[in-house]
């Protein structure tokens, strides 16, 4: 086992820093600078400010300097926001967009699972057909239209929540409902897969001949391998959540993560846009992680060698 985990560190470590260099290339080499929406300035003004931040050098040597920054947590500033080491804004921002995302993963797991499950046992009748068709609804709605819809009946016309900003201590509520019934339409849809499969396998069938209860069948033998394709969704899932969603931050207004993802790429800030790559990746790695530690407690035949 702990072998196993050494590995897959020193894989997420090369991960991480392939994401970092293919982030820095893409951004560097598109058009445009840092510097583009400052005013007016002289060339030599400009100059002055690329060499200060080292762009003057060639692409291998910022690539190094950079990567070296990462590696050895000597974070760089912010290229837009002046005066800022990227990892206080990253600071900044995760409480928010934790809290949002880890709300609305609790809500994706509470309600998906039961919903598939359900839709499951009762595969053919007005239960399976209606989960069914909910979560392709839900699968469909965006969270643009979705937030809004929220944002109107809840707190508009009725007044329980805040429509936008960060100010009182339920103001998680509406975008986490958001973003957790879109991520349960999801994950019902994979519970339902994988649990009517495990149904029809033929150890099911020897279980039932045997006069082992349905309630036994369900629960001890049929879903802890049911689970096993959702716990791969649910890995990617749980980073995409925690690092925050830019359309539903901006329509909530929230001071989280998403909106420094679109905003670095589209100002060309390198730093803050590295920053934010490695953090999603260092979730995604640490999370699949998790998901493979669970899968082989769930099931006694794969072994972590």
């Amino acid at each position: 086992m702990s072998r196993f985990i050494l590995q897959r560190l020193l894989q997420g470590i090369v991960v991480i820093i392939a994401v970092i260099s293919i982030t820095f290339l893409i951004i560097r080499l598109g058009p445009g600078s840092p510097f583009a929406n400052e005013r007016e300035m002289p060339d030599y003004v400009r100059e002055n400010l690329d060499r200060l931040y080292g762009l003057d050098q060639p692409l291998i040597v910022q690539l190094g300097r950079n990567l070296w920054s990462f590696i050895t947590l000597d974070l760089p500033v912010s290229y837009r926001l002046k005066g800022w080491n990227v990892g206080e804004i990253i600071a900044q921002g995760m409480p928010v967009s934790f809290t949002v995302g880890g709300a609305a993963f609790i809500i994706a797991v509470l309600v998906g699972v039961p919903a598939g499950a359900i839709a499951a046992l009762r595969a053919g009748k007005f239960e399976d057909r209606f989960t069914m068709a909910v979560s392709t609804l839900g699968v469909c709605i965006p969270s643009l239209v979705l937030g809004p819809l929220f944002a109107l009946l809840f707190g508009l016309q009725l007044h329980w929540f805040n429509t936008a900003g960060w100010y009182d201590a339920d103001d998680w509520v509406l975008p986490s409902l958001t973003l957790g019934l879109i991520s349960a339409a999801a994950v019902a849809r994979l519970t339902r897969g994988g649990l009517r499969e495990t149904l029809a396998q033929d150890y099911i069938r020897t279980a039932r001949a045997k006069g082992v209860s349905e309630t036994t069948i369900v629960m001890r033998h049929a879903f802890r391998l049911a689970c096993l394709p959702l716990l791969n969704y649910l890995g990617p899932l749980a980073a995409g959540l925690l690092s925050g969603s830019f359309v539903t931050e901006t329509v909530f207004q929230l001071p989280g993560l998403g909106r420094h993802f679109i905003s670095s790429a589209l100002h060309k800030d390198f730093t803050l846009a590295m920053a934010l790559a490695a953090f999603f990746a260092t979730l995604i790695v640490v999370f699949n992680l998790l998901v493979d530690i669970l899968q082989a407690y769930l099931n006694p035949r794969i072994r972590l060698k």
